[in-house]
């Protein structure tokens, strides 16, 4: 097979980007002009590769071998050889407001209806608005081939642009060959569609009043943008900032405390990334209303503004929110859980970046199946390889949020009992009462059971007696009623908790179990007290006068006969 034969069929079967004829796609072939700036290098050396592998050298190749016969395409000053190379000339010229030279792809004769009453210029403008604001029911793909798309169930010399609504009804635009007078056959925009060219105008068309604007504005074009266009863009995008620099006036009012740095910080982001986004937004709603010619299309299709001021706007609210809050946290009394915000913003933050980069990735028309593909990938080994610190991460998600201990707490977690010193995102740190620093992981802390001693709202005081077995029933009567008469005067101890009885007759005394909670949560405290209260409770049992038990232990010795 010849070299130039195979290049040519290389280059039909590698178009990376799908040809639509019209703007509602975005897609048709002179839009892939834009689109083939970034592709071209990529392109080119799929090409050269390819063409490397199949140019044997001449030596095998077949002498004889049948070429293959590409489509003659008839020359044309106008490159209507073709359904798609004309339906792109039509665009590539309204897109500059050459509509005199749109004349030159659309079928003039026999026109039918009030069609009759407009010039060439004005049914080229019409559809040019038509076609970017009607609602396309179907767009069909025309073909490089002069002899246009076969079993279509249309007439040879007739292609399909596409099917539009018309009121609910559905209108199919067409191409049609026709001859050009010398006996070649060209194709061109079908006097039938031309001719339905006012009946989809009066429904797709622009409303008077921007009819009015339009013929009292210079005809020039800018960026593929009509100067009219670009104007009442403007002007929308300026009320819309108004709009918003209102409402922010108005937050401003109703928010109390105007001079803190939150309420500072509330109006930065309203006036700032929310205010830009909400104009973009708007200004680009209009601007697909308005309908964009070929090169702003391709521009909005390319340029990455509108993402990005998306990401400033998330990353703005994100502050803000982790700002705020982070305040009120702070104002509850609980810094601990506001360090965690930090960390888990920057994580949000990373992800909407990595979104943003896939979305811009495939708007500009890069397969990201494979990175996405890649990713799955990647994040199953980074998950496997983090599976520890993540867990320690989100134990700290629940200390942070549930609170069971904070800074400075005193607590028994296990087998270890100390001081909580930090709570960090990997480990937590606890000072014994050995003075020594142990450091344990979060992950375990979720999973522990923790004796929070500091978050006691009274302290336990349970001492058992063991009186000796000679003990009378009156001096037990006695020692009961002075230990009850003793929690009831003392003011420290908590009346409804007292419960002093004479519990059990064990194997070597009479216990008496002294049931009470004493008014404090400081440990020092209630060591003084406890001091106290022992004291005078050994008095009682002295003034009794019966004495404690010290534990029996019996020992049977045997004497061996021999």
């Amino acid at each position: 097979m010849r070299a130039d034969i195979v290049l040519a069929k290389i280059s039909a079967d590698v178009t990376l980007t799908p040809s639509f004829p019209f703007f509602p796609l975005f897609q048709y072939s002179y839009f892939n002009g834009a689109m083939k700036s970034i592709q071209k290098t990529l392109h080119s050396a799929i090409l050269l590769l390819l063409l490397g592998l199949v140019c044997l050298p001449a030596g095998a190749q077949e002498e004889n071998a049948p070429a293959e016969q590409a489509p003659v395409i008839p020359a044309d000053d106008f490159d209507r050889g073709t359904p798609r190379r004309s339906a792109d000339g039509f665009m590539a010229a309204v897109d500059k407001g050459d509509f005199e030279t749109a004349v030159e792809f659309m079928d003039l004769r026999n026109l039918r209806g009030e069609a009759t009453n407009l010039t060439g210029a004005q049914l080229a403008r019409r559809l040019s608005v038509i076609i970017a604001r009607a609602t396309w029911v179907d767009v069909d793909a025309l073909l490089d081939d002069p002899a246009g798309r076969k079993n279509d169930n249309l007439p040879d010399y007739r292609d399909s642009i596409g099917v539009v609504l018309d009121e609910g009804k559905e209108l199919r635009l067409l191409m049609q060959k026709v001859p050009r007078g010398d006996g070649v056959s060209i194709w061109k925009i079908s006097n039938a569609t031309v001719s339905m060219i006012p009946e989809l105008y009066q429904l797709y068309g622009y409303p008077q009043a921007v009819e009015d604007f339009r013929r009292t504005i210079p005809k020039v074009n800018i960026l593929g943008y009509e100067l009219f266009k670009l104007l009442i863009v403007l002007a929308t995008g300026v009320v819309m900032y108004f709009v918003v620099f209102l409402i922010a006036l108005a937050i401003r009012r109703i928010l109390a405390d105007p001079g803190t740095p939150s309420h500072k910080r509330i109006f930065r982001f309203l006036l700032l990334p929310f205010g830009i986004w909400v104009v973009i937004i708007t200004s680009n709603a209009v601007a697909t209303s308005l309908g964009r010619g070929i090169s702003a299309e391709a521009w909005r299709q390319l340029t990455p503004i509108p993402l990005l001021i998306t990401v400033w706007m998330l990353f703005g609210g994100m502050n803000l929110f982790r700002d705020v809050y982070s305040n009120r946290l702070q104002r509850h009394g609980r810094p601990g859980a506001a360090v965690l915000l930090q960390p888990a913003s920057s994580a949000l933050k990373l992800l909407i970046a990595v979104a943003a980069i896939l979305i811009y990735m495939d708007k500009i028309g890069i397969n990201i199946t494979t990175v996405l593909a890649g990713l799955g990938v990647g994040g199953i080994a980074v998950a496997l390889a983090l599976q520890k610190p993540m867990e320690d991460v989100f134990g700290a998600f629940t200390l942070y949020t549930q609170q069971p201990i904070r800074v400075g707490d005193f607590c028994r977690i296990g087998a270890e009992t100390g001081t909580i010193e930090e709570i960090g995102l990997r480990t937590t740190r606890l000072r014994t009462l050995s003075n020594t620093l142990i450091a344990i992981p979060n992950g375990r802390l979720a999973n522990e059971p923790i004796d929070n001693i500091s978050a006691r709202k009274m302290i336990r005081y349970r001492p058992i007696l063991r009186l000796r077995y000679d003990t009378t029933p009156e001096q037990m009567q006695q020692i009961l009623t002075g230990i009850r008469d003793l929690f009831s005067s003392h003011e420290q101890v908590l009346p409804d908790s007292q419960r002093v009885r004479f519990k059990e007759i064990a194997d070597d005394a009479l216990l008496i179990e002294a049931n009470s909670y004493v008014n404090t949560t400081d440990w020092a405290t209630y060591l003084e007290l406890a001091e106290e209260l022992n004291i005078r409770i050994l008095k009682i049992v002295a003034s009794a006068g019966t004495s404690l038990s010290l534990p029996a232990k019996t020992l049977h010795l045997e004497q061996n006969s021999d």
